[in-house]
């Protein structure tokens, strides 16, 4: 089972951990840019419900000693199939790890013919869900030893609860999901308009209008005499001043971080828009004659982006 993930300090690790972390991070970048953004999506969303799964029998498991008879229902519902080797039900410390073996070859199995499971699991567990799934699980582990329940919660309940812990004041993990949401939407924004500033050039109508749609708050028309009214420069201050103000939401919201920007550095959604912005922004200095797309058609392409494999 992957370790439950945290900000990476040089006072932390040791210089063998660092290494090993870096080069499963560089494994799992260069995995990642090898499918498109929609196909790997799909499974980083469903990534985090099995790692709860199998910390909410890790929970349980410890707290009544045995697999319960809910434990196994909800196994047999969730994972037919799963439980039809007795080694697993004969050591139920060992349940949650036989579980995420079988997840990996059976549900996610797929993956890894196609050679992404490693990418799969090094951002899946660093998912926002995955990481309220951790951290609830270690605040059942501490609770429940001291005072073991009358009843253990049922996996749904025991999750939910879970998204709706607070990190930080009145601030959840379900909050925190949808800030880091908002701030990569921002990031996705800049790649798309960064080359048009680097250049000094004006700014198509289209994209003038786009941004006013996203950021209402700020003022984008310099009118001077003589333009008839015609939308100038967009002021490159008014994107970044909304991308700070996301950056302070996100800060807020994960005060329980080192780095509050973690959770948004380790998304692989991010990681995708950085590396298509290097590229989108070679594209725009060799050929900058065609028609600039609008955002929709730049994410689209950035969805679709990937590298080629090298053997």
């Amino acid at each position: 089972m992957h370790a439950t993930p945290q900000t990476t300090q040089r006072g932390r690790f040791s210089k063998v951990e660092l290494r090993a972390q870096a080069l499963a991070s560089r494994q799992a970048k260069k995995q990642l840019l090898q499918i498109p953004w929609n196909r790997f999506r799909k499974a980083y969303e469903e990534y985090p419900q099995w790692l709860g799964l199998s910390l909410w029998i890790r929970a349980v498991v410890t707290a009544k000693g045995h697999a319960s008879t809910e434990l196994l229902k909800t196994l047999r519902e969730r994972c037919p199939g799963f439980l039809e080797s007795e080694e697993s039900i004969r050591e139920p410390n060992l349940l949650a790890f036989h579980l995420l073996e079988w997840v990996h070859d059976t549900i996610f199995g797929y993956t890894k013919r196609q050679g992404w499971l490693d990418a799969l699991t090094f951002y899946g567990v660093r998912h926002i869900r995955s990481r309220a799934a951790w951290a609830y699980w270690e605040r059942c582990e501490t609770q429940w030893s001291r005072v073991p329940p009358k009843a253990t919660p049922f996996f749904e309940e025991w999750q939910q609860r879970a998204l709706e812990t607070k990190i930080c004041g009145d601030v959840t993990y379900s909050d925190t999901a949808l800030v880091v949401e908002k701030y990569i939407d921002w990031e996705a924004t800049t790649q798309w308009v960064r080359p048009l500033f680097a250049a000094g050039s004006k700014l198509p109508t289209h994209v003038v209008t786009e941004l006013e749609r996203r950021f209402p708050h700020d003022s984008y028309r310099r009118p001077t005499s003589g333009d008839k009214g015609e939308r100038k420069y967009v002021k490159w201050r008014s994107v970044i001043r909304a991308g700070n103000r996301l950056g302070l939401m996100v800060t807020k919201a994960e005060g329980f971080l080192d780095n509050p920007m973690e959770s948004i550095r380790s998304h692989p959604r991010h990681v995708r828009l950085m590396v298509y912005g290097r590229h989108w922004a070679k594209i725009q200095t060799r050929d900058h004659r065609q028609r600039y797309p609008t955002f929709c058609q730049w994410l689209v392409a950035a969805d679709r982006y990937v590298e080629a494999r090298h053997p």
